[in-house]
C-alpha cells in the first residue's frame, strides 16, 4: 500500500498544472478534457486500484486526502476523479471473478464515470431506466440519467437500472457481503460510453461545478458490457460517496483561503476605519484569517476521521470478519461531518471577502466561484437529512440509511 506522502509528492506537479488553467476554464466554460487526460496518463486512476493487480492500493484516508489536494487546485477536475473512484469502489465490491476482470481493466488505465440519478419519472429508490434483453439475448439499457458527473471523460460508466430475470449471483453466504441478499430486480449496468446508442449532453445549468459535464446521459438500447450487483448498502461504496463529496468541499475552502490570503498580502488599498497602515497587519483582518484557517483545518480533520473509520472497517474484512457494523460507524462519522463541514466551508468562501474590499468582487478574479462550487456540491446530499440520521443513530441506535436517492413524489390518486 502506497502511503499519502509518497503519492502527494508524485502528483504534486500534476495537481499544480491542473490548477493553472482553472480560472480560464471557468470563464469560458471549457471542459477539462486535456487536464483529465494528463492526470490519467500520470497514473491518477490507479491510486485506489489494489496493489495486487498493479495499482497503488491507497487506503481510504489517503484517497480522501489526495482528493482534497486536487480540489484545492481545481475542484471540477477533482470531481471527475471522484466519479472514477466511485467506479473503482463499485468494482471492488463485486464477486471475485467480476472484480478481478474489471480491476485488470482499470489497472491498464481505463477510466470510469457514473450515471446513477434518474432524470425524472421514478420515486426515490426506484429506477425508471431499464435493462432488458434484445432479440440476440444481449442486455441493453433504455432511459435517461442526470447528474452524470465525469461520464463524458470516461471509457465506462455505471448506470443503475431496473431489470427482470438478470440471473445475478446472490452472495447470501458471503462473509464479504455481510449476509446481505441482493435484490434481483435491481442492478448496476456497466456501459461503454463511446457507442452510437449513448448520447451525452452538457446541459448542466447549475451555477457551480460548471466544468464537470454534470448533465444528461441518454441511453437508447445501449449495449451493456456487464451487469454488476448493487454494492452492499452496509459497505464501502455508500460511505465513500458521502465522504468524497465532503472532501471536495474542503478542497474548495482551501482554495478560497489561499487565494484570499494572497490577495490580502498584495492589497495596498485600505479604509480610514482600519486599525493598521497595511491591511495585512490589521488585527481585525488577521482574526478573520485565523478563524477561517481553523475552520478549514477542522473540516479537513473530520473528513480524515471518516477515512480512518473506513480503513478500520476494511482491515476488519481483510482479517476475515464481517464488518457491516464497522461500515455503519464509518457512515455515521460521515453524517456527523455533515453537521460541520458544509457550514465551515461556506463560511470561509463568504468571509474571505471581509478581508478585502469591493474590488474582490471583480468578475476578473472570479472569487465567487469558490462559494458557488461549495454550495453546489453541498446541495448534492442535503446536510439536514444526514445530521438527523446521525442523531437517530446516537440516541436510538438506528442503523444509518446508506444510499441517498432522489425521485419524484408519486401523485395522489
Amino acid at each position: 500500500m502506497t502511503d499519502y506522502a509518497a503519492l502527494a509528492h508524485r502528483f504534486a506537479d500534476a495537481f499544480a498544472a491542473a490548477g493553472r488553467g482553472e480560472r480560464a476554464r471557468e470563464a469560458g466554460r471549457h471542459l477539462p478534457f486535456a487536464v483529465q487526460k494528463e492526470l490519467a496518463e500520470a497514473g491518477l486512476g490507479l491510486v485506489s486500484v489494489p496493489a495486487s493487480v498493479g495499482g497503488d492500493g491507497a487506503g481510504h484516508e489517503t484517497v480522501l486526502r489526495l482528493l482534497m489536494d486536487l480540489a484545492a487546485h481545481d475542484v471540477n477536475t477533482a470531481h471527475l476523479w471522484r466519479s472514477h473512484l466511485v467506479f473503482v469502489a463499485a468494482v471492488d465490491d463485486q464477486p471475485a471473478t467480476t472484480r478481478s476482470r474489471w480491476l485488470t481493466r482499470l489497472a491498464a488505465g481505463d477510466w470510469g464515470g457514473s450515471a446513477l440519478a434518474e432524470r425524472s419519472g421514478a420515486a426515490p429508490g426506484r429506477a425508471a431506466t431499464t435493462a432488458t434483453r434484445d432479440e440476440a439475448g444481449t442486455w441493453v439499457v433504455d432511459g435517461e440519467k442526470y447528474y452524470a458527473t465525469g461520464t463524458a471523460f470516461a471509457q465506462w460508466t455505471i448506470v443503475t437500472v431496473g431489470i427482470e430475470g438478470a440471473d445475478l449471483v446472490s452472495r447470501r453466504n458471503s462473509k464479504r457481503a455481510g449476509g446481505v441478499v441482493r435484490e434481483p430486480e435491481k442492478a448496476v449496468a456497466v456501459v461503454r460510453v463511446r457507442q452510437p446508442r449513448v448520447r451525452i449532453k452538457d446541459d448542466w445549468d447549475g451555477f457551480g461545478q460548471r466544468m464537470t459535464a454534470t448533465g444528461s446521459v441518454l441511453l437508447d438500447g445501449a449495449a451493456v458490457e456487464e451487469l454488476f450487483e448493487q454494492p452492499r448498502p452496509h459497505g464501502p461504496v455508500p460511505v465513500f460517496e458521502e465522504a468524497s463529496l465532503l472532501a471536495l468541499q474542503v478542497g474548495v475552502a482551501r482554495a478560497a483561503l489561499a487565494e484570499g490570503i494572497e490577495l490580502l498580502r498584495r492589497r495596498r488599498r485600505t479604509f480610514n476605519t482600519g486599525t493598521a497602515d497595511r491591511p495585512q497587519d490589521d488585527p481585525q483582518l488577521l482574526e478573520i484569517v485565523g478563524r477561517m484557517a481553523g475552520q478549514v483545518s477542522a473540516a479537513e480533520e473530520m473528513v480524515r476521521v471518516v477515512g480512518r473509520a473506513m480503513d478500520a472497517a476494511a482491515a476488519q474484512e481483510e482479517d476475515g470478519a464481517e464488518a457491516p457494523t464497522a461500515w455503519d460507524e464509518a457512515m455515521v462519522a460521515a453524517y456527523r461531518a455533515q453537521a460541520v463541514v458544509p457550514d465551515f466551508v461556506l463560511a470561509v468562501c463568504t468571509h474571505i471577502f471581509d478581508t478585502l474590499g469591493a474590488s474582490a468582487t471583480s468578475t476578473a478574479l472570479q472569487l465567487d466561484r469558490h462559494w458557488r462550487n461549495a454550495r453546489t456540491i453541498a446541495t448534492h446530499d442535503p446536510a439536514s437529512f444526514k445530521v438527523r440520521i446521525a442523531g437517530d443513530h446516537l440516541l436510538n441506535g438506528t442503523a444509518p440509511i446508506a444510499y441517498t436517492s432522489a425521485g419524484d413524489v408519486p401523485e395522489a390518486g
